[in-house]
């Protein structure tokens, strides 16, 4: 015990050191072991919670991708039945515009031949008028 004289150890040292080592064993069991499991515990949780948030993540990529798919070929079946339609309306528009085109010319050539006859039967009239005419013109002129 000479050697802990001389270095300045008593037995307020080793008092000090039992101490210690009491404090430190009773804070590992009620202090430090309970914080270690509960850090434990929520380190799983939180991978476990990773985990499940990547999960719904992929989830979410794969529904995104579905629903664009499913967008694409709703697009493309909306586009086939407007472009049907179209096609259908466009045959409907030229056939009445034919007919409508037939009807005018039709109506046009009728009435240039109705104008062509009125037009005959006034000519044949006045040179029927004309005689009548340059006799009265000519009695007028001399009387």
């Amino acid at each position: 015990m000479d050697i802990f004289g001389q270095l300045g150890i008593n037995t307020t040292a080793a008092f000090q050191f039992v101490l210690f080592a009491i404090a430190l064993i009773f804070l590992s069991k009620v202090v430090f072991a309970p914080y270690a499991h509960a850090l434990e515990e929520r380190q799983n949780r939180t991978k476990g919670g990773e985990d499940l948030a990547l999960e719904y993540q992929n989830k979410s990529i794969e529904l995104t991708s579905k629903y664009e798919a499913g967008a694409r070929q709703l697009n493309a079946e909306i586009k086939t039945i407007v472009d049907g339609a179209k096609s259908a309306a466009n045959k409907d528009y030229e056939l009445l515009v034919s007919k409508a085109r037939a009807e005018a010319e039709k109506l046009v050539h009728d009435n240039r031949t109705q104008i062509t006859t009125s037009v005959q039967a006034a000519t044949a009239e006045l040179k029927t008028q004309v005689p009548n005419v340059a006799m009265s013109i000519t009695k007028k002129l001399l009387t």
